[in-house]
């Protein structure tokens, strides 16, 4: 018996043993398969570093050669010879410095400006390496030096290294002759002060910086008022002058405490090549394109007496058509090209597409629908529609255009006026399709009383440049809709030589879904019925910006070449008098009555009109890891 139990002892020790082999060769198996993983996944990180590393350098190359005097400076480029410029820099400049790198497979461009992509380098980087691209299908590219490139990096792990890892960067550009404000969802070139809690998808820029929880307002009995708020959101970098004692400053301010805690704060950067736009200049250059498509010609002086004189010289000097006018009344039956001397007053017309051609003032007051061609005055031009839509195509005047739309008033085609332009929609949805150019101040507005609910409308697929003031307030401005009315796709790019003031939109509107859902932007669910409007807004001067009472959601940008002052809460705001009643942290995880989504293809789709530089910008555009 005392055999047994010795033997049954020396078995369960041979078992024992062997199960403590088997733990411990497992052990062992996963130490050295975790070391092996851990190995792989470094060279992962190394290795994607290395790509990105190399993309941001490769842009940095191509910002300083873009600069006049150097290789790719614009007056060398034309739009025939701009890739064989850009493939002879990489050729010369890019390629060498990385054939010799361990981690780096090729390096290669394409251009996806057109129809099909285009790789610059020919058989660098094996076509069969490279991804099917989204292409822009740009129709302008034989008449503007605008190009959308890809460069493509595709890196590799050295042999010595454990694990086959290989990844290709893809960073998308675009190198255009458009100012550098056109490059950020918000920015200035003085003062950036941000208010509250506005949330920005995109880079921003500011010469200097302020921060504050608190957004300013005005009650309805105008006295001013503060909001207390979360702190703004950024998803992106701020970039600052290219100045170290400015830009350690600026690194000191951007501390976590300091911005929306949901999300990380922004990363200072450095902007070396901020390109500013001659507005005087491109305004000329504008207004004399559209006044020699109607025959007119005032030689880039755009002063009222060389209008008067243009349009009497040009269009006047005929005969005029007397039998027409009666009490300085137009006749409702007049057809074709009606010239007029002295002042008249429009309340009919039946035949459509009217020339109205006077040296005096225009007066319109529609109570029926009508469909006016051109109105070309030596003096002011003044429209009231009553009722009925009425559609013009050019509206030019020497002195000033008031538009009061109580019932649609389409605009197909432009308006240039040399004094003060105004646009009053009320209880009503306009449309200005053409560009606008006033010479003094713009203003655009909706009725300040409406009982029921904001029902004032603007639709927008134009370029404005305005010489004074611009002021927009109690309205809604959403873009032009497609043909088959499905979605907003007009574009609006707004340019103030001075103060520039938008207040009072969409009033006491919001979101049906108010919480935060995507955790990526933080923007409105798509499916919304507030849109945003695809639009950039500049001015030369100082700008005041409000997302309190007012929700204000753009697709595009807003930059000021003075002081910006944006104001905004979160959340829910249906009484601006009690406004002050929600707290920040009821504001949290709320959507903000002031965002700004910063979107290329406005800039894209409207180039011609677009204030001209020196120089080529450079446009950072998507980056992807595949």
């Amino acid at each position: 018996m005392l055999t047994n139990q010795r033997g049954n002892a020396l078995l369960t020790v041979l078992i024992t043993s062997l199960v403590m082999v088997t733990i411990g060769m497992a052990i062992m198996s996963s130490t050295i398969g975790g070391a092996k993983r851990t190995e792989v996944r470094e060279t992962d990180i190394d290795i994607t570093y290395e790509g990105l590393k190399a993309a941001e350098e490769i842009s940095s190359k191509l910002v300083y050669q873009l600069q006049p005097s150097r290789e790719l400076e614009m007056s060398k480029l034309t739009p025939v010879n701009i890739n064989t410029k850009v493939a002879d820099f990489f050729q010369s400049s890019i390629l060498p410095s990385y054939q010799s790198l361990e981690r780096i497979k090729c390096v290669t461009i394409i251009d996806v400006s057109g129809t099909s992509a285009i790789n610059l380098l020919g058989d660098t980087c094996t076509k069969s390496n490279i991804p099917d691209f989204k292409t822009f299908e740009l129709d302008y590219l034989g008449t503007n030096l605008t190009r959308v490139y890809e460069i493509l990096i595709q890196t590799k792990n050295p042999s010595s290294e454990q694990g086959k890892v290989e990844k290709t960067v893809r960073k998308r550009i675009i190198l255009s002759p458009v100012p550098s404000f056109l490059k950020y969802t918000l920015g200035s070139r003085e003062q950036l002060q941000l208010n509250g809690s506005p949330h920005l998808v995109g880079n921003i820029y500011a010469n200097s910086l302020g921060i504050s929880e608190e957004a300013n307002y005005q009650l309805s009995n105008k006295k001013d008022k503060t909001f207390p708020a979360p702190f703004p959101s950024v998803i992106g970098d701020l970039y600052t002058s290219y100045n170290k004692a400015n830009y350690e400053h600026m690194k000191s301010l951007i501390t976590s405490n300091q911005f929306y805690p949901l999300i990380e704060p922004p990363k200072v950067k450095q902007d070396s090549q901020f390109i500013d736009i001659s507005f005087n200049q491109t305004y000329e250059e504008e207004v004399s394109k559209v006044l020699e498509s109607l025959d007119l010609s005032i030689r880039n002086d755009g002063t009222q007496t060389n209008l008067m004189t243009a349009i009497r010289t040009a269009l006047l000097s005929n005969s005029f058509s007397p039998a027409l006018v009666e009490d300085g009344i137009l006749n409702e039956n007049s057809q074709g090209k009606v010239k007029v001397s002295g002042n008249i007053t429009i309340r009919g017309l039946r035949s459509s597409g009217v020339d109205l051609l006077v040296d005096g003032d225009v007066n319109i007051i529609a109570s029926s629908p009508m469909k006016v061609g051109n109105i070309i005055s030596t003096g002011n031009v003044t429209i009231s529609n009553l009722n009925g839509e009425m559609t013009i195509d050019n509206i030019v005047a020497a002195g000033r255009v008031s538009i009061e739309a109580n019932s649609p008033v389409k605009l197909q085609e432009n308006i240039v006026s040399i004094d003060n332009i105004s646009f009053q929609s009320q209880n009503s949805t306009s449309l200005i399709a053409g560009n606008v150019f006033s010479g003094r101040n713009l203003t655009i507005l909706g009725d300040a009383n409406d009982p029921s609910g904001e029902n004032d409308e603007i639709k927008f697929d134009s370029v404005i440049y305005a010489k004074g003031k611009t002021s927009i307030s109690n309205l809604n401005i959403t873009g032009k809709e497609d043909e088959d009315g499905t979605n907003n796709t007009g574009k609006l790019i707004l340019l103030s030589r001075g103060e520039l003031l938008l207040t009072r939109m969409n009033e006491f509107q919001y979101y049906a879904q108010e919480i935060e859902k995507n955790e990526f932007h933080l923007l409105p669910d798509p499916v919304e019925s507030i849109k945003p409007l695809q639009a950039f807004f500049y001015t030369d001067s100082d700008a005041t910006l409000y997302g309190v009472g007012s929700l204000f959601y753009v697709n595009g940008g807003v930059f000021s070449k003075g002081n910006l002052t944006v104001n905004a809460v979160r959340g829910d705001v249906d009484n601006i008098d009690d406004a002050y009643q929600s707290s920040p942290s009821k504001q949290q995880e709320k959507l903000s009555r002031f965002i700004v989504n910063y979107n290329k293809d406005v800039l894209l789709s409207k180039l011609d009109t677009l204030p001209k530089v020196e120089a080529l910008s450079l446009i950072s555009d998507e980056i992807i890891v595949e």
